[in-house]
């Protein structure tokens, strides 16, 4: 796996407080802010996005129960180039020591699936439709 970051999701106890504190600090328009229910992306250039998430939402995500150390409070986001690659991906995450969270989904974002590093770090691994 060649790391492509391409999204850096935090954990956050207050979303809306979270959502003015980035607002503030970053620079951007607009348009380059999308927010649901759970979350706030903030869209940068070259693909690359910060996303504020519920902390308990991401401990939920990687397995984990809220209460127990090491709850990540973030989670790194591999940009694979296609859905054999995020497997290809998870087959060397066992081999090197690490823990598949999810297998391969696919959802209405694309295919997606989670790890643990050998540390416990969460990864997401994700490839995006392919386009119409």
């Amino acid at each position: 796996m060649k790391p492509s970051i391409s999204i850096i999701t935090i954990g956050v106890d207050d979303l809306e407080r979270a959502f003015a504190f980035y607002r503030a600090l970053f620079d951007i328009a607009d348009e380059q802010i999308g927010a649901g229910d759970d979350h706030v992306a903030f869209f940068f250039p070259d693909d690359f996005s910060f996303v504020l998430f519920p902390r308990e939402q991401i401990a939920q995500t990687a397995g984990k129960d809220v209460a127990v150390a090491g709850t990540p409070g973030f989670v790194l986001s591999h940009q694979a180039t296609s859905p054999a690659e995020v497997d290809d991906i998870l087959r060397k995450v066992l081999l090197a020591g690490g823990a598949i969270i999810t297998e391969g989904t696919q959802s209405e974002w694309g295919y997606s699936a989670y790890f643990e590093d050998s540390e416990g770090n969460v990864w997401e691994l994700m490839a995006q439709p392919p386009a119409n």
